[in-house]
């Protein structure tokens, strides 16, 4: 059956998540609905991965398998014409059969926003974390620094049967005045470990956790902090 890859950008605040939940707006039911309109039957759409309430994503991809043969340019016009205003379709593509959103990419890459200064910035309020108190920023470059290789991360994150707990992690912490912006680049990714990673380095930087915790919360301990969700941001799948 004809193969077809989306790559979509959505903005988070207002869905619980990418996995369809019954009864809650999700990303994933919101798409669904939108192609089985278009298409006039059930459509098992398959997400390059779960995304938590509140986390955005500007690169998403996503595929179906139909037996209809469509229209790129057809359907991504339908698409965005259905979709509400903070989901769009960036591209269609026909890939081949064996082409599949979650075991098919290489990579992925996301990016965490923090606002470090006394007020807030209301343009950047949904997708960033307000942090008013000063940080130390040199503390937070050296926990960067620990994080950042080959690990073993089962610590920061929520296992779900996982067994490939072990990551090669590229991290990278850019400032620009009062925005902090964190970049992570890996194979793969466990669940809630980009946000325990920042929650814990930015409290490296509050002076509530020593770079000996970074150190334990790589060989096992489990790391108890989290960043908020509205200021992490899918970048990129690497296909």
């Amino acid at each position: 059956m004809p193969n077809y890859m989306l790559r979509i950008s959505f903005v988070g605040s207002r869905y619980h998540g990418w996995q369809i939940q019954p009864g809650l707006p999700t990303v994933q039911g919101t798409l669904t609905d939108a192609l089985e309109r278009i298409l006039s039957h059930r459509v098992r759409l398959v997400g390059c991965c779960r995304t938590d309430a509140g986390v955005h994503a500007r690169d998403y991809v996503a595929n179906f398998t139909t037996h209809r043969e469509l229209s790129e340019e057809k359907l991504l016009l339908s698409l965005n014409s259905l979709l509400p205003k903070d989901i769009g379709v960036l591209a269609v593509r026909k890939v081949p059969e064996g082409f599949n959103a979650r075991y098919s990419p290489k990579g992925k890459v996301y990016a965490y926003l923090l606002w470090n200064a006394p007020c807030r910035d209301p343009f950047l309020y949904n997708f960033s974390w307000h942090v008013p108190r000063p940080l130390d920023r040199d503390l937070m470059r050296r926990a960067v620094e620990l994080v950042s290789g080959e690990h073993e991360f089962s610590g920061f994150a929520k296992l779900e049967g996982e067994r490939n707990t072990r990551i090669n992690l590229r991290v990278s912490l850019r400032e620009e005045g009062c925005l902090l912006r964190f970049e992570f680049e890996a194979s793969h990714f466990l669940r809630y470990m980009v946000r325990r990673i920042t929650g814990a380095v930015v409290r490296v930087g509050m002076g509530k956790v020593s770079l000996e915790d970074i150190e334990e919360f790589l060989q096992g301990r489990k790391c108890p902090y989290s960043a908020p969700p509205h200021g992490l941001t899918l970048e990129r799948v690497i296909l």
